[in-house]
């Protein structure tokens, strides 16, 4: 695992409330010179006002991270800072912007946690009571072992693995999610992204401590403590809130195959493994792949992959199909149904076997979408396919198919509350060519 020691460079801005010249109320007062028009605009879009913070002491502090129309992303804190200067009363809030670009973040892990706690270990988010004209950019260094889990560790003394895996398969599944737990919000997200891969952590927005607030659509917030807030929340459609401090999480209620992997690690304190696969580098992987790698993982640690020395397997590991997986992830409306292609799975020691397998499941995949061409595919390729495969392949690659028209009849309605038969029935035929019965 490389631990990285470069110069990162990152641009800054301090939102937050004052009279000048040119105009009165919140808005960005100094910025450093890099950081171009579009991002200043999202900037003041997204920038805390007056009364944002949830707590409203002195020592209130809010952690937020999102992305940004250059493709950069901005690591904020919101605090109180002084008095209003309008004299309607309340503390001024006040906003200090990390602007970094994907490769110094990369620097960071994809950690937004990590470059905060570089600039603040350096004292340079400190708030100014006279703000320059123009910021300098920041040079911030940092070593970063991309994969750390020591951290989680820790976290998993207070949080148990059930909540943790819990909150992943929440953040997984959901638009906008609101949440609350027995540790303080920054740790609590800080041992979510510890439990994502590095090439996943930027896709969630969050804010540990602002107010919901339509104008700042963050994937993850802070649930308010007071009940009555809390119920006012509960009213607003695509919003779920998840309070991991009440009854205790059963891991029965663990149906996304990414989630059910975090629990099993954190249970059994496999957290080598899982250090290792965070830091891999898989620059195409996004979210609604989690659930597919985490089938495979998961598929190794219960046959007792995990438990051997590594680099030792028991059957060859081919490349996975990403026309299979990546499609039925994006169209399959549960996590926890998406299954791993045979092409994947199969120990075939053939490439020509392999390509085969792969058209085959291309001509699975097309048949069940309800392409009539793929289903005369199917008929002309698995004859002769099923014979080169040989009893062991055959059997299995029979096994991983009902497995996924399985998970295709589980799905559950759609938004509007109705089932499509279609591709269920569609399923079933494919079912049919595989099993050599007629219909």
């Amino acid at each position: 695992m490389s631990v990285a020691k470069r110069l990162a460079v990152v641009q800054q801005a301090i939102f937050t409330s004052a009279k000048t010249d040119c105009s009165a109320g919140y808005q960005i007062l100094a910025a450093s010179p890099g950081i171009p028009q579009c991002d200043r605009r999202e900037l003041v879009v997204w920038g805390p006002s007056h009364d944002s913070l949830l707590d409203s002491g002195r020592e209130a502090v809010s952690v937020n991270f999102f992305p940004l129309p250059s493709g950069s992303f901005c690591v904020s804190r919101t605090t109180p800072s002084g008095w209003e200067y309008s004299g309607r009363g309340g503390h001024r809030i006040y906003t200090h912007c990390l602007i970094a670009s994907p490769e110094v973040l990369r620097q960071f892990a994809n950690h937004p946690m990590l470059l905060l706690d570089a600039a603040m270990a350096g004292g340079r988010l400190e708030s100014l009571e006279v703000l320059p004209a123009r910021l300098e950019t920041l040079e911030l260094r940092q070593t970063t072992t991309a994969g750390d889990t020591g951290l989680l560790a820790q976290l998993t003394a207070v949080v148990s693995p059930a909540s943790l895996a819990m909150l992943v398969q929440a953040a997984l599944t959901n638009v906008c999610l609101a949440v609350r737990g027995p540790v303080a919000m920054p740790r609590l997200i800080g041992g979510l992204l510890d439990c994502l891969p590095v090439d996943c952590r930027t896709s969630i927005s969050f804010s540990t401590g602002l107010k919901f607030s339509m104008r700042r659509p963050f994937d993850l917030f802070a649930l308010p403590d007071e009940p009555a807030q809390q119920r006012s929340l509960a009213h607003r459609p695509g919003l779920t809130a998840l309070d991991l401090g009440s009854d205790p999480v059963s891991a029965n209620l663990l149906v996304n195959d990414w989630a059910r992997l975090i629990y099993h690690l954190l249970s059994s304190g496999n957290y080598a493994f899982l250090s290792e696969e965070l830091a891999k580098s898989r620059a195409d992987l996004v979210l609604t792949d989690l659930p597919v790698l985490g089938l495979q993982l998961l598929d190794e640690f219960e046959t007792g992959e995990m438990q051997r020395p590594r680099g030792t397997k028991t059957r060859q590991s081919h490349a996975a199909h990403r026309k299979f997986q990546k499609s039925y992830s994006a169209t399959s409306n549960s996590d926890a149904s998406v299954i791993c292609a045979p092409s994947e799975l199969l120990a075939a020691d053939s490439p020509e076997v392999v390509t085969r397998l792969e058209a085959l499941d291309d001509a699975v995949f097309d048949a069940i979408q309800g392409k009539a061409a793929a289903l005369a595919d199917l008929h002309q390729l698995w004859p002769t396919l099923k014979i080169e495969l040989g009893q062991a392949l055959l059997a299995e690659s029979r096994e991983q198919y009902i497995r996924y028209a399985l998970s295709i009849w589980k799905e559950p309605a759609n938004i509007e509350g109705n089932h499509d038969p279609t591709r269920a029935v569609n399923a079933l035929e494919v079912l049919c060519v595989l099993f050599d019965e007629v219909r």
